[in-house]
């Protein structure tokens, strides 16, 4: 399989960086993720866009470039050093092991069930009932801990490569229960015409926080302190409230 490799430097174009974090002379940093509706969007012979390459062109100007990969072949990179960020990952035990994390996150997720719509009862909030029934998650999500505890009991859990892919299974009625979020989901919902024959069950499986996470290296650490002090004065500007608003996605809590 090709490897697809977009690059752009992050920016705002209508809004000048602020370089919060830019040390003068500092070597281009490198920033790889995948597809996270509204908050990294890539697409074949596109530049990436979205809330974190707005973001990141806030704290650290033109001193950064992101790059469009498969999110297994993004993590690894970072892991083995060749990008210099990991745009979005939720903070789990698994991967703090392997990564550096910020102290803050900027964006959150309600991890729920979809099912066809009408049948929204076969979730009740107990693992225990989904044993042997047909369920989809996407492989290489993180859904919390719950789900993590409980995963080896769902003896008919499939793992998929996209939300595509799960929606499909579910619609075909391959399985009953798919697992993700509103935010990747509504907009391949839209996009394949389901919006209306598909609906979110409740409660939610969890509610994760994707952070932005550094290499576990000397270097990792410095630039994740970097990003920190700058996102936590960042936050504070008028021009946060804009991006968020922009890109329609919850602001976190200023901070105190």
């Amino acid at each position: 399989m090709t490897t697809r490799r977009v690059w752009c430097k992050a920016g705002l174009g209508w809004m000048a960086g602020l370089g919060l974090a830019r040390p003068a002379h500092a070597t281009p940093l490198r920033a790889v993720g995948s597809q996270f509706a509204r908050i990294f969007e890539g697409a074949e012979g596109q530049a990436p866009k979205g809330l974190a390459v707005d973001l990141l062109g806030m704290l650290f100007g033109d001193n950064v470039r992101c790059e469009w990969l498969p999110w297994p072949r993004a993590q690894l990179m970072l892991e083995q050093g060749e990008a210099d960020i990991l745009i979005g990952p939720y903070r789990t035990p698994e991967r703090e092991a392997r990564m550096l994390f910020s102290v803050r996150s900027f964006y959150s997720d309600a991890m729920v069930w979809y099912a066809r719509r009408g049948e929204e009862a076969r979730w009740t909030g107990e693992f225990g009932e989904l044993a042997q029934a047909p369920v989809a998650a996407v492989r290489g999500w993180a859904y919390g801990s719950r789900f993590e505890r409980m995963k080896t009991g769902m003896n008919q859990l499939t793992w998929v490569q996209s939300v595509d892919a799960g929606l499909q299974m579910l619609m075909k009625r391959r399985i009953e229960l798919f697992a993700a979020n509103d935010r990747n989901c509504q907009p391949v919902l839209q996009r394949l015409s389901l919006a209306d024959a598909v609906a979110r069950c409740s409660p939610p499986l969890d509610v994760l926080h994707g952070h932005m996470a550094f290499a576990r290296s000397a270097g990792g650490e410095a630039l994740s302190q970097r990003y920190d002090q700058a996102f936590e004065q960042w936050l504070r500007t008028g021009s946060a409230i804009e991006l968020y608003r922009r890109w329609g996605v919850e602001r976190p809590s200023t901070p105190s």
